[in-house]
């Protein structure tokens, strides 16, 4: 049901952040660039958000950790089937999605997380986002409250030590009594000194005593309020202790990833105790602090209900309320699991990981033991065959041998349909397999079964070691991938770098045809330096990788999308350089048709289109020039075969100069009375002017924009990519999304001019 759409990696390897990047819509996305530009750091970067796995050497040197977002397209309305009881808003927000994003994060200890992100995750942190303010607005309450107390009690305080005061000298001290009795005092005398003297002390004494009460009174009500503070209080100072531990550990794991990285070393590889203890107090302490931070909320939240006047029965109750009314159910990580459970598998391809054997025994084939050499490989042949273990129970040893030479006979039709090549002139290579005993010379194997692969050609029967290491890695990367599409009971994403370096261009061109093959079931992401690899007529597989500073290995890397391949540097687009002169294909020049030469293949894919457009059926086969200045390049080399060509050329500064110059010196001693260089009738200053207005919006651009200018002045101020956007032209073309009755009368027009002059190449 996920089928991936769009990627995003930051702090990976090289690169900083990719942005996001949409993959191909047909399945099949090709990564070019220079070496160390980052294209298989790309490649790992989406397998680790599949496994999680990482280690030091992925860490940038600012140990920045990675972050690794994917967006896959979804079926609108199957989000609710795969969650349960989503509540009210986030089942009208989750009905309405087409797409799902999911993003892997890592912390310190290389432990990762995934989490739903996109619209879910920013639905989700709003409802935390509102929690979050109604603790802080409770928090502030609570310190006011725990403000108010502190005040109240140093009030009380005070009135007592007033009250203290005025009890002492209402009844005054033995000292204050012997010195009356010096003065022949008598008591009787004294209390009615103290009352003269004094007759407002038991006044405020009555008045602190009633102040004293009215205060007491308040900190009696607002004892449970002070109970809570002081919890809050000290979990608030235990959340404070385990951030600043846990701030320690952080700072020992990146000392450590620090070091292990100009090492090169894995952790596993390290048996240091004392960093396995760092690992698990660090584990054990974010373990703790999660706790913790919860147990805070929930207490902060307890202490808004007691504020209000809430009993602690009733404050509990009410907090289990307030939590399901600010809060989902469902977290970001909670959804992202759920949901990383439907995800697409992300397979790296390796190299020569899936060998043929020679031979392997039966019983590690049924025991499943992938640690036996070529047990991957033996498992994928038995998978294209559609074999198990019953099929070898045959009792018949005859029946048996016909059904397997069937079998080497199938398996090696479907295998030469993608596999091109011959050994010589006609001799191709057969995939053959056996099921034989060992005898008694093998101790204790003997008389069990095993099987034995060959690849035979009419010449030789050879073992698949014996064979060249092309060979080998084809056939291996065929079964996988063949096998791989024939059992997934899932979406799978294949990575694949560099595919096919050991094979002659045209066996390039076969891979080619196994990732056609199996694009339906199986997305391909792969990257090459080979223009075997790339389809000029599909640029919008393309993503080009390079750094941002060609001049500095340490510069980040960066990856430009179909749209900005014009601003790719040379050597980044050398794939595409070496095929753009010629993107024909295997076709060629023709000697049975006319050739006709344009400026560049911009144009051929512009003159194509409406030859297809317009169901042309001349033979006429159009030649791109690299650029203007080829043409006379190209013209000789034609003349030199001694092939039929003319040259179009258009009504601008270069073409028009070209024209005399081809006219003074290509064509000087050209005795053919015929027209060999044809204008192009009309103020057309390219190929791209043949659209009306209209139509190079809709259908080049594809956007509404405000044209003022020729469609060719349009796109070079704007500093569009003119043979992608052409390219694209003449794919939808091909496609049939673009048909003849989808142009305007101006543009048909112009089409007709076309097809009458090619009408007119003889």
């Amino acid at each position: 049901m996920m089928k991936l759409k769009a990627f995003r990696i930051k702090n990976f390897r090289s690169i900083v952040d990719t942005d996001w990047q949409n993959i191909s819509p047909d399945n099949i996305t090709c990564l070019i660039g220079q070496n160390e530009s980052g294209k298989t750091s790309v490649l790992e970067g989406l397998k680790v958000f599949y496994s999680g796995i990482i280690s030091e050497d992925v860490l940038r040197s600012d140990l920045s950790l990675p972050e690794i977002s994917c967006r896959f397209t979804i079926p609108k309305g199957w989000l609710i089937k795969i969650t349960d009881n989503p509540g009210t808003e986030l089942k009208e927000l989750l009905s309405g999605l087409t797409h799902l994003e999911l993003t892997r994060s890592w912390i310190a200890d290389l432990s990762s997380v995934i989490k739903v992100s996109g619209e879910i995750s920013q639905y989700l942190d709003s409802l935390e986002d509102a929690w979050r303010i109604y603790l802080n607005d409770v928090t502030v309450k609570l310190e006011e409250e725990m403000i108010s107390i502190q005040d109240l009690e140093t009030t009380f305080s005070k009135l007592i030590e007033e009250e203290s005061d005025i009890r002492s000298k209402l009844s005054p001290g033995k000292e204050k009594k012997f010195s009356f009795r010096l003065f022949w005092k008598k008591p009787a005398d004294m209390e009615n000194q103290k009352n003269s003297h004094f007759p407002g002390l038991k006044n405020q004494l009555n008045q602190l005593k009633k102040q004293k009460e009215e205060i007491n009174d308040i900190l009696l009500k607002k004892q449970p309020v002070k109970s809570a503070g002081e919890k809050w209080k000290k979990l608030q100072e235990k959340c404070t202790q385990i951030d600043d531990h846990m701030k320690e550990l952080s700072l020992k794991l990146e000392e450590r990833h620090q070091r292990m990285t100009l090492l090169m070393r894995p952790i596993e590889e390290d048996v240091d105790s004392e960093w396995k203890e760092v690992l698990y107090d660090y584990r054990k302490t974010k373990s703790e602090r999660e706790i913790r931070i919860a147990q805070l909320d929930n207490h902060i939240a307890f202490s808004g209900y007691i504020i209000d006047g809430c009993t602690e029965e009733e404050a509990e109750n009410k907090v289990n309320e307030v939590i399901q009314s600010y809060k989902s159910q469902f977290n970001n990580a909670y959804l992202g699991k759920k949901y990383f459970e439907y995800c697409p598998v992300f397979e790296l391809f390796e190299d020569f990981g899936s060998l043929l054997p020679n031979r392997i025994d039966m019983e590690d084939i049924v025991s499943g033991n992938e640690k036996v050499e070529g047990y991957k490989a033996a498992r994928n042949f038995l998978t294209l065959a559609q074999l198990d273990y019953s099929f070898f129970q045959q009792p018949s040893s005859r029946i048996l041998k016909q059904k397997i030479e069937n079998l080497n006979n199938t398996l090696t039709h479907n295998f030469h349909d993608f596999w091109q090549q011959s050994i010589g002139r006609n001799n191709k290579i057969h995939i053959q397999f056996e099921l034989d005993h060992y005898n008694a010379s093998y101790e204790g194997k003997a008389g069990k079964p095993y099987l034995e692969f060959w690849i035979k050609d009419e010449g030789e029967r050879l073992y698949p070691k014996q064979r060249s290491r092309g060979v080998r890695w084809f056939l291996s990367f065929y079964m996988e991938l063949m096998a791989s599409a024939n059992v997934i009971d899932k979406q799978m994403v294949l990575l694949v770098d560099e595919p096919g370096v050991s094979l002659h261009a045209r066996a390039q061109e076969d891979v080619l045809k196994v990732f056609e093959n199996i694009k339906d079931k199986i997305q391909i992401i792969y990257t090459t330096h080979s223009p075997h690899l790339v389809e000029i007529n599909k640029l919008h597989r393309v993503l080009a990788v390079q750094r941002d500073n060609l001049d500095s290995m340490r510069s980040t890397s960066r990856i430009l999308d179909p749209l900005q391949l014009a601003s790719a540097s040379p050597d980044t687009l050398t794939p595409l350089q070496n095929i753009l002169g010629n993107p024909m294909g295997s076709e060629g020049f023709s000697s049975k048709r006319f050739n006709l030469i344009v400026n560049d293949t911009g144009s051929f894919y512009m003159l194509n289109a409406i030859i297809l457009l317009m169901g042309f059926k001349g033979k006429v086969c159009v030649i791109p020039s690299t650029n203007v200045s080829s043409i006379p390049l190209l013209c000789n080399i034609m003349m030199g075969w001694g092939m039929d060509f003319a040259v179009l050329l258009f009504e601008n500064d270069d073409e028009i100069h070209m024209a005399e110059l081809l006219k003074n010196s290509v064509f000087k001693t050209d005795s053919n009375s015929r027209e060999i260089i044809i204008k192009m009738p009309g103020a057309f200053l390219n190929s791209e002017d043949i659209l009306s207005t209209l139509d190079f919006k809709n259908h080049l651009l594809e956007s509404r924009e405000g044209i003022t200018v020729p469609n060719s002045v349009y796109i070079r101020e704007k500093e569009l990519p003119r043979n992608f956007i052409l390219s694209r032209f003449l794919s939808n073309v091909k496609e049939e999304k673009i048909k003849v009755s989808d142009f305007d009368e101006e543009t048909l027009e112009n089409f007709k001019l076309i097809t009458d002059l090619l009408r007119g190449l003889k």
